[in-house]
């Protein structure tokens, strides 16, 4: 009986350090698709709008308090922050949303794994044809810019995967 009981125990112990590992690596590949998503976003901001405002920082001063002065220098750590917090942001409102159409219409939201890589794929595909569109119609950016993007729509299609495969593999050993 005893023996049972720590088998049982130190399976869990084992599963849950993996799900630890394996969400580690889920995120260092979301944080590299960020970055990639975040490089074609400000290219495109930038070009359509040099005089283009960071005000909106300001309600990140908690992070960081030069973000109210409007004089600050920003880092991928401050970028990931942020990210953090509207993710978080993102994921209460969403799961809250979930909770009431259970609750109130008995209706359950899954998106498959599938539904997810369609819909970053069309939204990463369409920010760098944006992207590509700037370049075509500006004669002052350098032409090789082109491969650029393309090296960064690559290696943010890859992370794409890899973070949906991570959770593909997270949700098995969800069910262990």
């Amino acid at each position: 009986m005893f023996q049972a009981t720590e088998n049982k125990i130190s399976k869990n112990i084992m599963v849950s350090l993996v799900r630890i590992v394996i969400n580690y690596v889920k995120y260092f590949f979301l944080t590299g698709s960020v970055f990639f998503s975040l490089a074609v976003l400000m290219f495109v901001v930038l070009n359509k709008n040099p005089d283009f405002s960071f005000e909106f920082m300001k309600y990140f001063s908690f992070i960081d308090p030069a973000y109210k002065t409007g004089n600050f220098v920003i880092n991928l750590g401050d970028v990931m922050n942020i990210f953090l917090i509207l993710s978080l942001v993102m994921m209460l409102v969403i799961n809250f949303l979930k909770m009431l159409m259970k609750k109130i219409f008995s209706f359950s939201l899954y998106f498959s794994t599938r539904t997810k890589f369609t819909v970053l794929f069309t939204i990463i595909t369409l920010a760098y044809v944006i992207a590509v569109i700037f370049i075509t119609q500006n004669d002052s950016l350098d032409k090789g810019l082109y491969f650029i993007f393309a090296i960064f729509y690559v290696l943010n299609l890859i992370f794409m995967v890899l973070y949906l495969l991570m959770e593909k593999v997270m949700n098995y050993f969800n069910k262990i």
